[in-house]
């Protein structure tokens, strides 16, 4: 029978493997549950999803759970080398979980490379272990053939594996086709009814060129971003980081906006298209859709593989192409030669011709939001950023070509009166000119192109409403005596923030008592704690009055405790992550969360109104987070009643509001903090691109485009005030962004190790996006060593106790201090080092364990001195 011990490393390898091996498999489960889950491309503009994912990892991890995810065997193959250091060297307990693995899992001996090695299977010992444990041969674990599903899973994943093994360039210009394929294809060839195919073409040219620039722009400013690099960070982050707060929620409302408005346009685009295939009123096809995307929010499948949106593109590509050569037999000269421009054949000039060209035109490049989540794909293998950059360039070129052959194939075929008549997509046309086959291509087109982006906006409008209303976070998870530590940090970007550290020290007096560390202001706090049942912050304000100030909330509940781990529930809108050694619970612990059958009448009864009310505020969370899908379908009602849906109109709206800030404006500024704050240097820099001539052009243009709109091109007065107000808020957002100081130059100080090059560290510092020198001075047991360099390899990393850099802040406005860990397998972590900072008069320290391995704080003064204190053994 399996003990229901906790597990830890220690517990593993020790005792008998038959017991042991069961709990080892879990831990290997777990981790590479979290690694899978973490590898899915994220549709989410910030962090909180990440979050919630974590702490849904604690939860379950806590309770000796695995969280929803379907784990397979091609999971445990695929990331073998990610959950090896679990694996122990005694021969016994390798053969015990090989047996345990064979019991659980369907495998062949071919389909298993990596296990094998991981665990050693072909090692003698270990098959010797296997014989005396089990009295049969380690080879009865395989499988003699496998089931035609299961050799489908083993062909996707090495069609996986593959397609993230190619070469970083076309990996990127893969995943930047697959994620910047826009809807608006759809509507495309009705809009540019307006002013005719060939000049259509031309704008699309023109603007495709401007796009490869801001793409460019935004690949740059992601390249020179370390968290991507080395972390799972998002756009929203980025923002954070190189235009403050202030220029952060500009660019999130931005994308709100946007966003709202294509979910808008694919409720119209879907539903009206099942209307016209199932005869169904539009209207409920839009109140099943809805109902579709709850269920799928509800089982958290709004994340997918690489390879399903390569292959999901692959497809839309190929049925774009497909109908596009079922047109061709059918283009007439006189539709291609069509031309409405101003001026041309004695007409006059009519603002309102371009009212849906110019808006559907920018809807069709809305990939930069994603440059992101292809970074954190790309830049791993090519941290010079080459490879994302030029990806990027190459992908959003491919999709302007594919834009052309689209007008040219179907605005030849179908007669400009007739695309202008329609409210829905082109496919309803089409189909009347090519024949009944565009309809079943065009319904595959339409569920899968609209399909992805309803399923991209919704999961973006969910995260986003998640981080305007964060919830408080009630992870319960089991904190090991002295081995573990739980760390708190809010929601922000600034040295003056509050960041919590909580280590469980075990049972005292009957009591269990917890270490708080605090840092705030550029202090660091120890303080010990006891807690009974429940315990808040605010009881030590009397002694820390800066906490009241901070605005911190935080409550920890002991659910259960003894003198090895306590099961603790942090109650707190603060972000938590774990550091240590997760241990699993037991099923004592985890009944010990219900209600005992020793307590009294009275706390069973408050313990379920608890249970009741927490339940209640989950969904009360819930429902505030899904209520902009709620109006979005309110909306799209009140169009179909009235009779006014459009959906070339809504997409229209969507790119001149919302695509003129987050294509045009955002990347230039992006691109202008981050040649000043960036802690990398890209190997491919286009000069032009801060060129102030080139960069007031670009900012003009796309804010031009906004006033545009708002006084001459729409009439409806609604319109004119949005396209206004969005005009006036990106110079006011701008003008509170350079007196903010987010095109001040940063000076950046790094120590990394690469545990992967036997423990390799250097130093680098850079300021305003170049390199630095500075004096360095490199402290050990038996003496120091001096530098003047802006980079380094640090000596013996081992052994080094501190680093002092004697820093000249001349016209440098910020210091970033960066030190970590690069773990190839699960990105950064930070190493334990303090930090003292002197400037001026000014002497600050700090935790970087609390911070996550990075401070940033203003400076005021021309000359300033850094000092990271390590520990003994701290990089070994």
């Amino acid at each position: 029978m399996l003990s229901d011990e906790i597990i830890s490393l220690d517990d593993v390898w020790a005792g008998l493997p038959a017991k042991k091996a069961k709990t080892l498999l879990f831990l290997i489960e777990s981790r590479t549950v979290q690694i899978a889950m973490r590898s899915r491309v994220e549709f989410s503009l910030t962090e909180e999803a990440a979050n919630e994912r974590e702490l849904a990892f604690f939860n379950a991890f806590a309770l000796r759970q695995l969280p929803r995810f379907r784990l397979t065997i091609q999971h445990l193959e695929r990331y073998a080398t990610h959950w090896q250091i679990l694996v122990p060297e005694t021969p016994r307990l390798k053969a015990a979980l090989i047996h345990a693995l064979g019991q659980k899992y369907q495998f062949t001996y071919q389909t298993i490379p990596s296990i094998q090695v991981v665990l050693g299977l072909n090692e003698e010992a270990v098959q010797q272990a296997y014989y005396l444990l089990y009295k049969k041969p380690i080879e009865t674990i395989f499988a003699s053939r496998l089931s035609w599903n299961e050799k489908l899973k083993w062909t996707v994943t090495a069609f996986e594996q593959h397609l993230e093994s190619i070469p970083p360039f076309w990996l990127a210009s893969l995943v930047t086709v697959a994620l910047g394929l826009p809807q608006a294809f759809l509507a495309l060839p009705i809009a540019a009814t307006e002013v005719g195919p060939l000049p259509t073409i031309v704008f699309l040219i023109l603007l495709g060129i401007v796009n490869i620039l801001t793409m460019a722009c935004m690949a740059e400013a992601i390249g020179r971003s370390g968290d991507f690099r080395y972390g799972n960070t998002f756009v929203k982050q980025l923002a954070t980081n190189y235009l403050g707060d202030a220029g952060s929620s500009i660019f999130s409302l931005a994308v709100g906006i946007r966003v709202f408005l294509i979910a808008l346009a694919c409720y119209i685009g879907l539903s009206s298209t099942l209307a016209n295939f199932t005869h169904i009123p539009a209207s409920a096809c839009a109140v099943l859709l809805f109902f579709v995307g709850l269920y799928l929010l509800s089982q958290k499948s709004l994340n997918f593989t690489v390879a399903v949106l390569v292959l999901l593109a692959a497809i839309n590509v190929s049925l774009i192409l497909l109908l596009s050569f079922l047109a061709l037999p059918h283009i007439e000269l006189h539709n291609l030669l069509y031309v409405n421009l101003p001026f041309f054949n004695q007409q006059t000039f009519k603002p309102e011709m371009l009212q849906q060209v110019l808006g559907v035109s920018l809807m069709l490049y809305f990939g930069h939001v994603y440059v992101g989540e292809c970074g954190k794909l790309v830049l791993p293998r090519d941290a010079s950023a080459s490879s994302l950059i030029w990806g990027s360039v190459a992908g959003t070129g491919f999709l302007t070509i594919l834009f052309c052959i689209w007008v040219l194939a179907i605005n030849g075929a179908i007669a400009p009166q007739v695309l202008a008549a329609q409210s829905g997509t082109v496919l309803d046309p089409l189909a009347k000119q090519v024949g009944p086959i565009v309809k079943v291509l065009g319904l595959v087109l339409v569920t899968l192109l609209l399909g992805m982006a309803w399923i991209r906006s919704s999961s973006l409008l969910i995260n986003l409403a998640k981080e305007w209303f964060p919830p408080k976070t009630q992870p319960i998870v089991s904190l090991p005596c002295k081995q573990g530590k739980l760390l708190l940090r809010p929601r922000g970007n600034s040295s003056h923030v509050t960041y919590i550290g909580i280590t469980y020290l075990g049972i005292e007096e009957s009591q269990p008592r917890f270490s708080l560390d605090i840092q705030s202001g550029g202090n660091i706090v120890r303080k010990e704690i006891a807690v009974i049942e429940r315990w808040e912050i605010k009881e030590l304000l009397p002694q820390f009055p800066d906490l009241d100030q901070s605005g911190i909330q935080l409550k920890l509940e002991v659910k259960s405790a003894d003198r090895d781990r306590v099961c603790l529930q942090v109650i707190s809108p603060m972000i938590l992550t774990y550091e240590g050694v997760l241990q699993a619970k037991t099923n004592a612990d985890k009944a010990s969360l219900e209600s005992s059958p020793t307590m009294s009448l009275y706390s069973r009864f408050r313990a379920y109104i608890k249970r009741i009310w927490a339940d209640l505020k989950l969904q009360r969370h819930f429902f505030l987070s899904i209520s902009p899908l709620v109006l979005v379908l309110l909306l799209s009602e009140w169009l179909f009643f009235t009779g006014t849906e459009s959906f070339t109109n809504v997409l229209g709206f969507a790119g001149v509001l919302g695509n003129s800030l987050v294509g045009g404006i955002f990347p230039v500024l992006l691109l202008i903090s981050s040649r000043r704050k960036g802690e990398l240097i890209p190997d491919v820099v286009f000069q032009f691109l801060n060129h102030p001539w080139f960069i007031t052009a670009l900012y003009s243009l796309f804010l031009g485009n906004l006033l545009l709109h708002g006084l001459f091109v729409w009439k409806n007065p609604v319109a004119r005030i949005g396209a206004l107000s969005v005009a006036l808020l990106s110079l006011v957002a701008t003008a509170i962004m350079v007196y903010g100081g987010a095109f001040a130059t940063r000076l950046v100080i790094e120590l990394r190790e690469n545990p992967q090059e036997r423990g390799r560290t250097v130093f680098r510092i850079i300021a305003g996006g170049k390199p630095k020198k500075a004096d360095v001075c490199l402290g050990y047991a038996d003496g120091e060593q001096h530098y003047q360099a802006a980079t380094g390899e640090v000596p013996s990393p081992s052994l080094l106790r501190y680093a002092v850099f004697q820093l000249s802040t001349k016209r440098v406005k910020e210091l970033k201090v960066w030190a970590y860990r690069d773990n190839s397998t699960s990105g950064f972590e930070s190493l334990p080092a303090l930090v003292e900072v002197e400037n001026g008069n000014k002497k600050m320290s700090f935790d970087l364990k609390l911070s996550g391995g990075k401070i940033l704080l203003p400076l005021n003064n021309v000359a300033c001195c850094l000092k990271i204190a390590l520990p003994e053994s701290s990089t070994t």
